[in-house]
């Protein structure tokens, strides 16, 4: 009797074991994914930058067309408007002993530009390089002879008369100007929209690293009549001529700027002792200065649809520092004083 209490018992207590536990709800059970989990795709935005100075811009700004504007630099046209919004300057020596600039604008638009003048050859041979549409107003006879019987983008002022305007606070013939607005809308009408033939190679490591000779000062007399000079400071350069600080007219602020190239050519006084010739093909010696340093440099352009290739002494291509430049052309026999 006794055993079969004790079966009887353990069959009991089984069946309420069932009755609680076997009939209530499954506990979760517990497990370890050996799969990868996926996380979602992140999409960088994408960067675009200005083609003239390798800085980073808006794709609206990637996007403006490049153009040249030829700018007065005689005294009772300074202060200039535009020049601190130029990606590139270049500085040419004219007539009377004074340069004139061919500015390059395209990472910003400019609402005004100026004072506008007159073409030289050398000018075009600038802007064939890089195969852009140039403002002007009229030019030398042999100017615009090249104009028509080489079909350049000419945007001059006699034949375009509304894309410039007469600033009356000043007096003529130093009173032209333009704008970025202005000039593009009438480059988009003559369909002169083809992408500029000079490329451009930026690398601000290389003048971090680079080693050079130190240049915190440079200063050039170009004529009995006209000097310039650069400050280094905070990374740019900042110009002045003839002793005074080169302002720009709109903002008061001094044209700076991260880049000098230096090229030496050959300069000289044509028949008529008034207009110069200025060698743009061939070899030559210079400086690339940047970030507190110089070193010098050849340059060749082998003709006048190709581009100016700028080497060091060994041989390598110099990239630009990443920011604005000011290229001075000057002669051979002007004397470049680097501190």
């Amino acid at each position: 009797m006794i055993i079969i209490k004790k079966i009887i018992s353990i069959i009991l207590v089984s069946v309420l074991s069932f009755t609680i536990f076997g009939c209530g709800k499954d506990k979760p059970v517990q497990t370890t994914s050996t799969e990868p989990t996926i996380q979602p795709e992140v999409k960088e935005e994408p960067k675009y930058y200005a083609m003239f100075t390798g800085e980073e811009v808006s794709e609206e700004d990637s996007k403006n067309i490049p153009f040249f504007v030829i700018i007065e630099n005689h005294k009772a046209a300074r202060p200039q408007s535009g020049l601190t919004s130029a990606d590139i300057v270049y500085e040419t020596m004219a007539e009377g002993g004074i340069p004139r600039f061919v500015a390059l604008f395209q990472s910003k638009k400019v609402d005004k530009i100026g004072p506008v003048r007159s073409a030289r050859p050398y000018f075009l041979d600038i802007a064939k390089e890089y195969g852009l549409s140039f403002g002007h107003c009229g030019g030398s006879e042999e100017a615009l002879d090249r104009i028509k019987n080489e079909g350049l983008k000419s945007l001059n002022e006699f034949a375009y008369s509304g894309t410039y305007w007469r600033d009356k606070t000043r007096k003529a013939p130093h009173n032209l100007y333009t704008s970025s607005e202005k000039m593009i809308n009438t480059i988009e009408k003559k369909g002169w929209t083809s992408d500029p033939l000079v490329k451009l190679t930026f690398d601000k490591n290389y003048w971090d690293t680079v080693s050079g000779t130190p240049a915190l000062n440079i200063s050039m007399k170009l004529s009995s009549y006209y000097s310039t000079s650069y400050e280094y400071k905070d990374g740019k350069y900042y110009k002045s001529m003839d002793g005074k600080q080169t302002l720009d007219k709109e903002t008061e602020t001094q044209v700076a700027v991260t880049n000098l190239v230096i090229q030496k050519t050959s300069i000289i006084l044509q028949k008529d002792n008034k207009h110069v010739s200025i060698k743009l093909v061939g070899k030559g010696t210079g400086y690339f200065i940047s970030n507190g340093k110089a070193i010098e440099i050849t340059w060749e352009r082998k003709s006048l649809k190709s581009q100016t290739i700028i080497k060091d002494s060994q041989g390598n291509a110099v990239p630009f520092n990443t920011g604005n430049t000011w290229w001075n052309v000057i002669s051979t026999s002007n004397n470049v004083v680097i501190k």
